[in-house]
């Protein structure tokens, strides 16, 4: 298992590298290829000067911020959005667990409720957040439900696949022996899902950066989404730049590490433990 977790780890941290610099040159491609306005457009040389530099090139950072202060309300916009995107991510797979194993054990409330899920997953998002944040508040509460919505509904879709994809002989064991649908559930649908959940957590952590990000937006000046709103405001565009650099790393890196951990709870516990890959 070291073995596979090591290898796949590897592969994962190459990869990233390998997508940090395609991103900065189409960054920088694309600035070039539309003739993106100094003033709007800034490259990535750029933002890490409004990060780092004490004296940067004019109008990439206000005259009245410094790099420290750039470097203190950026990353700790960031640490705000993380925080509220893990709680959304946190809330919103145990919601569509729960709501998965639901479904499987009780068959007429997937019939009932599942056309439901996937009528409200067709609403936009931007569309159906300000009714949210009227319902839950413009707090914590609201931002998390907003990034648990998104995790939600994609989630719930390939968990439910997972479980009712458990192998027929396997269940037909399960039921010739006398074991209830809850032992077929625990022992075979749960086990056979896993792959499932993994890969519906995996690609959950970047929709749940989105859409907090998406809820600060509208709630105020918090996290990263409410300073990005800030930045545009008062025209400060290298702050809106590095503001979506941050967001994009932070996705890129947490999806990397979502990877990783998928690998190694697929090499223990999953259909194909012990068998190198």
């Amino acid at each position: 298992m070291t073995a596979v977790v090591l290898r796949r780890t590897g592969r994962t941290a190459a990869t990233v590298g390998i997508a940090f610099v395609v991103l900065i040159g189409l960054w920088a491609l694309l600035l070039a290829v539309f003739d993106v306005p100094d003033f709007v457009g800034k490259s990535p040389l750029e933002v890490w000067q409004y990060l780092f530099a004490a004296d940067p090139v004019r109008g990439v950072r206000p005259a009245s911020m410094s790099a420290e202060q750039a470097r203190a309300e950026g990353f700790g916009a960031l640490a705000t959005t993380l925080g509220n995107a893990a709680i959304g991510f946190g809330s919103g797979m145990l919601a569509a667990t729960v709501t998965a194993v639901a479904f499987v054990l009780f068959r007429p409330i997937e019939f009932a409720f599942m056309p439901i899920a996937m009528l409200l997953r067709s609403v936009p998002l931007v569309a159906m957040a300000p009714l949210l944040l009227l319902v839950f508040g413009q707090g914590a509460l609201g931002i998390a439900v907003i990034a648990g919505i998104v995790v939600l509904f994609p989630a719930l879709v390939n968990i439910v696949l997972g479980l009712t994809s458990a192998p027929p002989q396997a269940l037909d064991v399960i039921r010739v022996n006398g074991g209830s649908a809850l032992t077929a559930l625990l022992k075979v649908r749960i086990p056979a899902a896993l792959p499932q959940f993994l890969a519906s957590a995996r690609i959950s952590v970047p929709g749940a950066i989105v859409g907090s990000m998406l809820a600060e937006w509208l709630v105020g000046f918090e996290g990263l989404g409410g300073v990005l709103s800030g930045y545009k405001g008062s025209g400060n565009y290298g702050g809106v730049w590095t503001v979506v650099a941050l967001a994009v790393m932070a996705s890129v890196v947490l999806y990397a590490v979502a990877t990783v951990v998928e690998t190694a709870a697929l090499a223990s516990w999953g259909p194909q433990a012990g068998l190198a890959r």
